[in-house]
């Protein structure tokens, strides 16, 4: 499990850890490492409109995931998160164009950016589901 230190928060499921962050989408290359904010991750660009972010540490279980889009200019598209996997640490994230019906590339911009968030588990023994 996770081994670094967080700040504590107060959550009615015990034992969360929050891992945040944004990027810039850069057309159809690669991620900028400078434009990532956040720490525990790590992102590519793995196809056309396709995210695969991959934490740093393992945890227990997703409890909760989001992502968004701030676009520059408004625009038909929206993040939508694909598969989690925990035996590799890596969220899909999508970005779908309504318009298109298909997932799409986000053009460079310094104000084009996705941003995520996750809550994670840190262990399996506490209760996972409550009343």
């Amino acid at each position: 499990m996770g081994l670094r230190n967080t700040t504590d928060l107060e959550h009615l499921t015990p034992d969360i850890v929050v891992i945040s962050g944004s990027f810039a989408p850069n057309g159809s290359s690669a991620v900028s490492a400078t434009s990532r904010l956040g720490v525990g991750w790590s992102v590519v660009r793995t196809n056309t409109g396709v995210f695969t972010v991959t934490f740093t540490d393992k945890w227990a279980r997703l409890v909760y995931a989001s992502a968004h889009l701030r676009l520059a200019t408004a625009a038909d598209q929206h993040a939508m998160l694909g598969a989690y996997v925990a035996a590799s640490k890596t969220l899909v994230i999508n970005i779908w164009d309504i318009s298109g019906a298909a997932v799409a590339d986000i053009a460079a911009n310094a104000d084009n950016v996705i941003n995520f968030e996750c809550h994670f588990q840190r262990s399996t023994l506490l209760p996972a589901r409550g009343t």
